[in-house]
């Protein structure tokens, strides 16, 4: 019975994880609740996640990574390789092949692709190429690289902790860097030579009103004397409940905007004004509204970008607080002094009522913001921001020596002298004390969703083992495909591993499949490092969808994609990874 509720509760999580409705970190709590209140755990088991090395290591390797950007360096040779770099399309993919691939081997990859996002579009929109073309290429990149080291991503440092906590063997740090490095050759030849062909031109490399479709949409319109508005504050006026206009900014004598973020603006009798609405308002506009249209005034992106507004890109990150609530509830305007145009989402453009709009991980807003805000705009961690971004000053000793504290935990850990959990402690401290990175910004660096997300789904894998639930689904397993031998049940492994983590989190799915690994391999009576190497390299390969990897919901709206690009572009790798998965792990790691 126990086995039973174990696996109902799991079937819950996956389904949540699945349907996107609450963040992943929260799902995974709620089945570790789930698990204490049905006393499937005891509390001190629910809780060992926390003090799990796998967690304590992914934290600290967040901060070494942030301590890395905040010296300005990552970004600083990302913007000259790719300024002064190829101008081609294939010529820029190249250079992201030598880039960004070998940075994610030992940074996060998250973080490589929040730094060269914005560098690779402004790059493409200078050369005329499509984002479209090589923001999904880079993201599979980064993925790619990330698997090349057992830092490279969570995953890895996730499936070695719980290898070594279970008394088995644990991994090298570049004990699986053959495998991976197999792995980034293959499939940068493959995006190089096919997977490019494949990806049509969502996005084009226009202006941003263009690419955004909004020139129908800007109007400038006229308070004349004797208006009902004259007077009033903008909410007291409603325009936007009663005639779906929304007031953006005040043209100035010069023709300068001044974006308008407060509701207390108050309307007076000769003002010019920006405002947005849709085509479905504009009959009338003059009598019910009170307003006096300049017809044939369209705002282009020249004229939205004064001297004193600038119009941004922003992408809202996985783990954002902004996500699944709306941009009146978070009052956007008030609270980053800028207000939003447009939302991309999917490849679709949203455009009416999107104030009352959910915000999700990868949504894309275009934002008309006041030049003294953009230094805010640009510090927030909750999106990034993609234009007007200024590169950080460099700062070459603290440069120098962030990499040296980096260099120093690898090689520390790597020639065994102490643990990677240790080692990457000690350097995050040593980041922070040294200045590298400022104590303020250590609790911003962290992904916190992820190191719940790991706190949490590490005693779910528990349970499933504890309880005798994973030795009813390998019992399934093994009457099914067990005659076979162990590299058809192998491959079978990594195919579960990719449905998982296509529809949810790349570590709640290895820490689901590392105990059927271990279990399967009892049953087997084989190694289970073949099967928990295949679990590290399958988990990572969340090819074929946006949702299994953050990386990839984050180039979702700036690359205009749609579910089935991924599947067109990812799947063929994803077969590739699979060949080569069940030719070559047997091989370097035998049975």
């Amino acid at each position: 019975m126990q086995a039973i509720l174990v696996l109902a509760i799991l079937a819950g999580v996956v389904a949540l994880l699945m349907t996107e409705r609450l963040r992943s970190d929260m799902v995974a709590m709620l089945g570790l609740a789930a698990l204490v209140a049905c006393k499937v755990l005891p509390v001190k088991d629910a809780l060992s996640g926390f003090s799990s090395p796998a967690t304590v290591t992914v934290a600290c390797m967040f901060v070494l990574s942030a301590g890395l950007q905040a010296t300005g360096l990552v970004g600083l040779v990302a913007d000259r390789l790719l300024r002064h770099g190829p101008r081609t399309e294939l010529g820029l993919l190249l250079l992201l092949v030598f880039t960004i691939a070998p940075l994610s081997a030992f940074i996060n990859n998250t973080a490589a692709v929040v730094v060269f996002m914005p560098i690779v579009i402004r790059a493409c929109h200078a050369h005329g190429i499509s984002p479209s073309k090589l923001l999904m290429p880079m993201v599979f990149l980064a993925i790619l690289g990330g698997t090349c080291t057992m830092i490279g991503t969570s995953t890895n440092i996730l499936v070695s902790s719980l290898a070594e906590s279970r008394g088995l063997p644990p991994l090298g740090l570049f004990e699986i860097s053959p495998l991976g490095l197999i792995f980034l050759v293959v499939g940068a030849a493959y995006l190089l030579l096919m997977g490019r062909r494949l990806l049509p031109e969502r996005v084009k490399a226009a202006a941003l009103t263009q690419a955004h479709a909004l020139g129908a949409y800007f109007l400038e319109v006229e308070i004349p004397e004797g208006s009902p508005l004259a007077g009033r504050t903008l909410a007291e006026a409603a325009l936007g409940a009663k005639h779906q206009i929304e007031v953006m900014a005040n043209v100035g004598t010069g023709g300068g905007l001044r974006v308008i973020t407060d509701q207390e603006h108050i309307l007076l009798a000769g003002d010019l004004l920006v405002v947005k609405a849709p085509a479905a308002a504009l009959p009338g506009l003059d009598e019910q509204a009170g307003m006096v249209l300049r017809r044939g005034r369209h705002l282009d992106e020249d004229e939205l970008k004064s001297l004193e507004s600038a119009l941004v890109e922003v992408v809202i990150q996985a783990g954002s607080p902004l996500a699944g609530r709306t941009l009146k509830q978070i009052d956007f305007r008030g609270r980053y002094g800028a207000t939003t145009l447009a939302i991309r989402r999917q490849g679709s453009e949203l455009r009416d009522r999107i104030g009352r709009v959910r915000l999700r991980p990868g949504d894309e807003l275009l934002v008309l913001a006041s030049r003294d805000r953009l230094a805010g705009l640009r510090r927030e961690t909750d999106f990034i921001a993609l234009q007007e971004r200024d590169m950080q000053v460099l700062r070459p000793g603290r440069a120098v020596l962030a990499i040296a504290i980096v260099v120093a935990v690898v090689m520390t850990a790597a020639l065994g002298w102490l643990p990677i959990v240790s080692s990457a402690l000690v350097g995050s401290v040593v980041m922070v004390v040294s200045g590298c990175l400022p104590a303020r910004r250590i609790y911003t660096g962290i992904d916190w969703q992820v190191v719940f997300l790991l706190a949490s789904v590490i005693p779910l894998g528990l349970a499933l083992e504890q309880s005798g639930a994973a030795d009813v689904v390998v019992k399934a397993l093994m009457e099914t495909l067990g005659g076979y031998g162990p590299r058809v049940v192998l491959g079978a492994f990594i195919l579960m591993t990719y449905i998982l983590t296509g529809v949810m989190s790349n570590n709640a799915t290895a820490a689901l499949m590392f105990p059927l690994a271990v279990s399967t391999a009892v049953a087997l009576g084989v190694s289970s490092q073949p099967f928990l190497v295949a679990i590290m390299f399958a988990a990572s390969a969340a090819f074929w969808t946006p949702f299994g990897y953050q990386t990839n919901l984050l180039v979702y709206g700036p690359g205009g994609y749609r579910f089935t690009d991924y599947t067109r572009v990812g799947g063929p790798l994803n077969l590739i990874y699979l060949v080569l998965s069940v030719l070559l792990i047997p091989l370097l790691w035998s049975f």
